[in-house]
């Protein structure tokens, strides 16, 4: 086992002198509206030094750490990283200067891969070339102790692994600064030894590390110094060796605290809920009864099955065997909650609670018939119940209409308690109920589950924590490789049994190495092993089942014209349909590129529009040559005018990228109306010999030049660094920000990039139209949104290529050809188009991620 001697006695020596810091934030200050988050602290960190930063939820901790990673914009004060003053309020700058942090939410994108995310968040001089990064990922996990397929995307990695590659990322960065963020909340026991010895290696090379958790006992394992933040204030650094626990919590919350778990029930009720073989994707089968009055704690290494046995319990996800209630049947979660069931969820961001309602809101969510009447609400009932749970829970709220996103995690977890107790549930199944949260509200929550429990309901708990568990609950079962292995009396429990206990049943079932000094050599652990993909989910991916899907279906719309007209494979007919998808390819490219990094666009048809009657003005006359230079100078002149002015709309002034765009497809569209009233100004002919006339067989030259070119920047996408940096925006515009990715530049260079193209596009349509026309580009609008959707473009960011888009583009063409086939009204294109658009929606992302995890589990199974 590693020495958990606390450092601060072992390592003194290590600490280097005041005048060397490597971090120094004097008389730092940041308000909030009326809310004063920091007032006047400061800090600092030397060579060698692992610092603890303490406090409750809302006392400061995370808006200073904020300040040092360039996330928050102080108000007042001075910050320096390794002798240098920083300013600017960029993590890429902080990270410059040699700080990098390990944020409390996490930063890896979910659909990413392991190899990919580490890739992301590695310095220039770190990293390896891009094609080499699944190869170098395994060797940087290995070289830590992990054997984890790095070609897993990050979303199926359970919670600890993803704290455990995001510190392993930051450390092989070898900071001079390194910031933890609660980055052992998710972790079991192993986990913890791992990430605290991480700390040792990272201090013992001469670095500094600023720990923040909620965590003591950690704190006084690790920590040569503690730092007490409390409302916002500085209530002083101390030696870690010359304090307790009990100190610094009275420190923390300005009064005697009583640390104590609460009394155990001595009434065992009758059972309430039993299954019977249940299993589902990673666990089972399980048989469990659970009664009234009695908390049951899940306990097992992270990742054998405790979460999705707790999700099974409440008839969420696919699984097999029973679940029953009242001698009832539970077949979905909707029949869970109708019998009495709850269940609470970690990710209190997505999942526990309603992020765009209020603090009142969500509380009062759960029983909405009691404080309604008729479908009406009654507001003083629920202003006064709203209250009373507000009190009876001990949120910390300036008022109930605030947004729970505004409260520290410790008042958020309090809402989605009060919520979901609020509805009297004979069963609450609640993931991780204290994590993140500070001491005093790890207490609170710790006598409401008692309270629940002593009213007759049944209580159900997973944790990492094997203290809270041992010290809470009533039994414990102990769960390896998804199934129950063991259960322990919770009154006759500790820590060290239950980590024992699922640590020997693990290492029997052939599971994860015991953590040893001989299994490991110059590591932190033995190796963690994550479940590796199948052949299948591997070798088939998303995009190109929709790619291969999308070929076909514009193979089967040309024989479908043709088995109505056998002239439509014709050489003459494939070269007027390949004309008509010139330019929706080209503008549909256009559009890509912002929906790429999370954006839209609906003023590119006006855009295109307005190009055609700039070239009706400029280029009615001339050789080939001026034309195409004319074409060119009016595309980059929209791009940088028309991008720019909706860049600036979205980014800066924080516009609705839909609304952003209306307004400017209206300007544009009214600007190219002043100057073509009508259809008038000739175009020169010499542009549509360029662009219409030159072709190979029935293919325009320019279609060939035009997906070339699509072809080209599809392999740049996705074989480069460059190429995944500008996905990562549109997955997940703040974590690639954290990642130091200039997200709001890269945004920009977008919306820019969309004009200069939709300009482009209104060339090319210029030459088919060859005349002024102020509605030419009116039908693009909508047909350019729908081409790359249809190809596989997410309208949230991150997904779809430029040749999908292209393939789309060109099935819009086919059905509207089609519609011509087979003599139907004009309108019956855009019925098509409209259709097709909502099968691409219905078949997108998540659909066939569900599909294909679906054919993963049978191919596991089979």
């Amino acid at each position: 086992m590693a020495d958990h001697t606390p450092t601060a006695v072992r390592d003194r020596e290590t600490v280097g002198p005041s005048g060397s810091l490597l971090l120094s934030a004097s008389g730092l200050s940041k308000r909030y509206g009326a809310v004063q988050a920091l007032d006047d602290v400061s800090l600092d960190l030397a060579p060698g030094e692992i610092h603890a930063l303490v406090g409750e939820n809302g006392s400061g901790k995370s808006t200073l750490v904020g300040i040092v990673s360039g996330t928050v914009v102080k108000d007042q004060g001075r910050l320096t990283i390794g002798g240098d003053i920083v300013s600017a309020a960029r993590p890429a700058v902080s990270q410059g200067h040699g700080a990098i942090t390990v944020f409390q939410d996490g930063s890896l994108i979910d659909d990413l891969t392991v190899a990919q995310n580490l890739f992301l968040g590695t310095d220039g001089v770190h990293r390896p070339k891009f094609s080499k990064i699944a190869h170098w990922a395994e060797e940087l996990l290995g070289a830590y102790g992990f054997d984890i397929d790095t070609t897993l995307k990050a979303s199926a990695l359970p919670p600890g692994d993803r704290q455990l590659v995001e510190i392993v990322r930051a450390v092989a960065a070898e900071p001079s600064v390194l910031i933890l963020d609660e980055a052992t909340s998710a972790l079991d026991s192993e986990g913890v030894d791992i990430v605290l010895e991480l700390m040792r290696r990272v201090a013992a090379k001469g670095s500094a590390v600023l720990f923040v958790t909620h965590r003591l006992s950690e704190v006084m394992r690790v920590a040569h110094r503690v730092t007490v933040l409390r409302d916002g204030q500085f209530q002083g650094t101390h030696d870690a060796a010359q304090t307790t626990p009990h100190k610094l919590v009275e420190l923390m919350a300005g009064t005697r605290v009583d640390l104590e778990f609460p009394e155990r029930g001595d009434d065992d009720g009758q059972a309430v809920l039993t299954a019977s073989g249940l299993h589902g994707y990673g666990f089972g089968p399980v048989d469990a009864e659970l009664r009234g009055g009695q908390i049951v704690g899940i306990a097992g290494a992270d990742g054998n099955g405790q979460l999705p046995f707790l999700k099974g319990l409440a008839g969420i996800g696919d699984n097999g065997g029973a679940v029953e209630v009242g001698g009832k049947r539970l077949k979905s979660y909707g029949a869970a909650v109708d019998a009495g069931v709850v269940y609470l969820s970690s990710d209190r961001k997505t999942e526990s609670l309603f992020g765009g309602l209020t603090v009142g809101d969500n509380i009062g969510l759960g029983v909405l018939d009691t404080l309604s009447i008729g479908g009406l609400m009654r507001v003083g009932r629920e202003k006064a119940f709203v209250g009373q749970a507000i009190d009876q829970y001990g949120i910390r709220v300036n008022h109930p209409g605030q947004l729970p996103t505004e409260l520290s995690g410790g008042n958020q977890q309090k809402v989605a308690l009060a919520r979901v107790l609020a509805m009297k549930p004979k069963i609450v199944l609640i993931d991780e109920p204290t994590q993140g949260v500070d001491v005093r509200s790890r207490l609170d929550i710790y006598r409401f589950l008692r309270a629940i429990a002593d009213s007759g309901s049944a209580v159900v708990v997973v944790s990492s924590d094997a203290s809270e568990l041992a010290g809470l609950c009533d039994r414990i079962l102990v769960m390896s490789r998804g199934t129950v292995t063991a259960e322990l009396v919770g009154a006759s429990a500790t820590e060290e049994s239950i980590v024992g206990a699922f640590a020997v049943e693990h290492e029997l079932a052939g599971g994860t190495e015991a953590h040893s000094a001989e299994t490991a050599t110059d590591s932190t652990a033995a190796p963690r092993r994550a479940r590796r993909q199948s052949w299948l989910r591997r070798s088939v991916s998303a995009d190109g089942i929709r790619l291969a899907a999308l070929v076909g279906l514009m193979v089967l719309l040309a024989l479908f014209a043709q088995s109505k007209n056998d002239t439509f494979l014709t050489q003459p007919s494939l070269y007027n349909v390949a004309l008509l998808a010139l330019p929706l390819i080209a503008v549909a490219s256009a559009q890509y590129f912002v929906l790429l990094v999370g954006g839209i666009d609906v003023s590119v048809g006006a855009v295109m529009t307005l190009s055609l009657i700039l070239m009706s003005e400029w280029a009615g006359t001339g050789g080939a040559a001026k034309v195409l230079l004319i074409g060119l100078l009016v595309s980059l002149l929209l791009g940088v005018t028309v991008g720019g002015v909706n860049a600036l709309l979205v980014e800066k002034v924080g516009i609705s990228p839909v609304i952003a765009t209306i307004a400017t497809l209206g300007v544009v569209s009214g600007i190219g109306y002043i100057m073509r009233p009508t259809a008038d100004g000739l175009i020169s002919a010499s542009l549509a010999e360029q662009l219409m006339f030159r072709k190979v067989g029935p293919i325009p030259i320019a279609l060939i030049v035009l997906v070339a070119l699509l072809v080209v920047a599809d392999a740049w996408f996705r074989r480069t660094g460059s190429g995944l940096r500008l996905r990562a925006v549109g997955l997940n515009g703040l974590y690639a920000t954290r990642l130091g990715i200039p997200a709001a530049r890269l945004r920009t260079l977008c919306y820019v990039l969309c004009a200069s193209i939709a300009g482009l596009a209104g060339v090319i349509l210029a030459a088919q139209v060859g005349i002024g026309d102020p509605n030419a580009g009116n039908s693009f609008t909508l047909l350019a949104i729908a081409a790359p959707v249809l190809g596989g473009a997410a309208l949230s960011g991150g997904h779809g290529s430029l040749v999908g888009a292209a393939i789309g583009a060109g099935i819009l063409v086919l059905s509207q050809s089609l519609v011509a086939v087979l003599a139907l009204d004009n309108g019956a294109s855009f019925v098509f188009a409209g259709v097709l658009t909502l099968f691409a929606l219905l078949s997108s992302g998540e659909s066939l991620a569900r599909l294909r995890r679906l054919m993963g589990q049978r191919f596991a199974r089979s």
